[in-house]
């Protein structure tokens, strides 16, 4: 039996389904029980340790999948990226759950711009303290069916008369198709060499930000003049409106972000999981 956290997610749906299809038994936690089908669902919260250590009781491994990417409605990236984390180990311990497959993020590292970033890297340190078999994943931007990497650009393209790009937007990215992102963490699964190793994640080729906007926009066939917004008018405004709105698409951590290369070697990944990552050009119709 395998623990799911965040299995109402992006990638814990996708995770959920590839697994009930390759007969392993799962167990999902979720704070709203009816978004979840097809699996053992149990009502949790990674902020609440007794419901983990509820839901962890007969387990062999928990897939620790919950983030935020962004704050608000009382979840902030402590609470969730580290005390949860935090809680998430100590219910392995109580429980006697020897493995952790743990999801961080590409870019998480110490005294890194974002508190994003920064919040992953702190859940890092504790996986890898944990003593626990644990395996952590470290993927770029994810795509793929319920994802909104692609629609959120989708909708940059489409809605304006003029398409936004802030900066140069040369920063590159390496957007990896979910399915191959599940596929490494059902891979660590089965392989047990993987315990105590973290892994990048990241498709076959990096593009700069205009680059896939260009790419996305082509695939809609939509023909626009773009517009460059220097940095230093964007940041203001976004400090500002990312505080007031949540349906504003931007904040200052992503912004930040958004301005950093997010990129990887991807070799090892293809050797430990023997596997050829998916191209987000043959997925832009499918998103």
């Amino acid at each position: 039996m395998q623990l799911i956290t965040g299995g109402t997610g992006f990638v814990g749906r996708c995770l959920t389904a590839r697994l009930v299809a390759q007969g392993e038994a799962v167990r999902v936690l979720a704070r709203r029980p009816a978004e979840v089908s097809s699996a053992n669902v149990v009502t949790g919260d990674v902020t609440d340790l007794p419901s983990l250590l509820s839901a962890v009781e007969g387990c062999q491994a928990v897939i620790h999948l919950v983030g935020i990417i962004r704050e608000g409605r009382g979840q902030t990236y402590r609470s969730v990226h580290v005390q949860g984390t935090a809680n998430v180990i100590e219910a392995c311990r109580q429980a006697g759950v020897p493995r952790l497959l743990h999801m961080s993020a590409l870019g998480a590292r110490d005294r890194a711009a974002s508190r994003y970033h920064r919040s992953k890297w702190e859940a890092e340190q504790l996986v890898r303290a944990s003593g626990l078999a644990a395996t952590i994943f470290r993927p770029s931007v994810m795509f793929g069916q319920g994802g909104e990497f692609v629609p959120t650009i989708k909708r940059l393209v489409e809605k304006p008369p003029v398409i936004p790009i802030i900066g140069k937007g040369t920063a590159l990215l390496q957007p990896i198709w979910v399915e191959d992102v599940v596929s490494c963490f059902a891979g660590a699964l089965r392989k047990d060499d993987t315990a105590g190793r973290a892994y990048e994640l990241g498709g076959p080729e990096t593009y700069g930000f205009e680059q896939l906007v260009d790419l996305i926009a082509e695939a809609e066939g939509i023909e626009k003049p773009k517009l460059h917004l220097p940095v230093w008018m964007v940041r203001p405004a976004v400090a500002v409106l990312g505080r007031l709105s949540a349906r504003f698409p931007l904040t200052s951590d992503q912004l930040t972000m958004l301005l950093e290369d997010n990129c990887c070697d991807i070799t090892e990944m293809g050797q430990t999981f023997g596997m050829q990552p998916t191209s987000i050009r043959d997925h832009l119709r499918e998103v």
